[in-house]
């Protein structure tokens, strides 16, 4: 996409005050830390019902509201030189209708706020999932075009999301980026990596095909400084960036590896890609069937995450960021200890 008339605005170099959307949450409770690390003052935008231990000893500005509360957001964005939009429904199970009603909508509200508060910029949390999470191997980048047909709301919706974060940049006087990760996990990572530990520690977990994929992933402290780049650099208005740890690792590491850390054993089965997937999207179905509120065991979304095979390339964020990953995979396995 072009850069739209306003790019002249303000650059948001010198931060003093951000707001955080979904600031509860595994990503922004890791980017509320790593701002007031910075010296930001930082604002939390939190739901009324959201636990709020992870913000515990952050010294942050709890503001509770909703993404999906046009008021509660335009008071939450009063006097923000940036927003980092990282609220969003992820879970790859629920109604249609909820992933839109947060992920779309709730994104819509955000920009609004942003520019009836003159923000200087906005800062996305989009996902690489906005590619379809292709399978073949081949190398993408930020210029290719998103998935035409979604197989999952989540998908979906953040596709559309980010469409009105790009649109909306230069208007009103705003300045918007859209950050792309991978997988986000580290310690306190409430569902990626603690799901493939309770299948090893039951003797359930499989390889999906030879387990040879490419994965997308983004340690959580690799991803919040990029976000801060994103924030802090002015040539990064307008733009979309892939942020991922910048190196090659396949699915049979990253289950390898969780084994050798929980004590667990490998695998002992390898099951094709399309068996699994009509395994999961059987489940889903007897799922629905019950009006089961949980995720059953695998999803369609799941297995296809899990089964991706593509290479994201960090060039982008590197050249106009400055990005550089600080955790490697392995120094990442290590720090995940006792939080599994």
């Amino acid at each position: 996409m072009e850069k739209p008339d306003g790019d002249h605005q303000p650059p948001a170099r010198d931060i003093k005050a951000a707001l955080v959307t979904g600031a509860s949450g595994f990503l922004g409770s890791n980017l509320v830390a790593a701002l007031r690390g910075r010296g930001v003052r930082v604002r939390a935008l939190v739901r009324p019902q959201s636990d709020l231990r992870r913000l515990s000893g952050l010294h942050a500005e709890i503001v509770r509201g909703d993404v999906c509360e046009v008021a509660s957001l335009r008071e939450a964005a009063r006097d923000q030189q940036v927003v980092f939009h990282a609220a969003a429904k992820v879970p790859d199970w629920g109604p249609r209708r909820e992933f839109f009603r947060v992920n779309v909508d709730g994104t819509r509200n955000v920009v609004a706020a942003c520019q009836d508060a003159s923000v200087e910029r906005l800062v996305h949390v989009s996902s690489l999932t906005v590619l379809g999470l292709p399978r073949r191997g081949a190398a993408v980048d930020e210029q290719s075009p998103f998935d035409p047909s979604p197989h999952d709301a989540y998908t979906a919706s953040k596709i559309e999301a980010e469409k009105i974060v790009r649109e909306a940049h230069g208007q009103r006087g705003l300045q918007t980026v859209a950050v792309r990760p991978g997988a986000i996990w580290g310690p306190g990572d409430p569902s990626i990596a603690p799901r493939i530990a309770g299948l090893l520690r039951r003797g359930r977990a499989i390889y999906i095909g030879r387990a040879s994929n490419h994965l997308a992933l983004s340690h959580v402290e690799n991803l919040t400084l990029g976000l801060w780049l994103a924030a802090d650099t002015p040539a990064a208005a307008g733009q979309v960036y892939h942020l991922t740890d910048g190196e090659t690792v396949t699915a049979r590491e990253v289950i390898d590896g969780l084994a050798a850390l929980l004590g667990t054993a490998r695998p002992r089965w390898s099951v094709p890609f399309f068996v699994t997937y009509l395994a999961a999207a059987a489940m889903e179905g007897a799922a629905r069937l019950v009006r089961r509120r949980l995720a059953p065991p695998l999803t369609r979304y799941g297995v296809r995450l899990v089964a991706s095979d593509c290479r994201y390339h960090n060039r982008k964020a590197e050249g106009e960021l400055g990005f550089r990953p600080i955790v490697t995979f392995r120094q990442g396995l290590a720090g995940l200890g006792a939080a599994l």
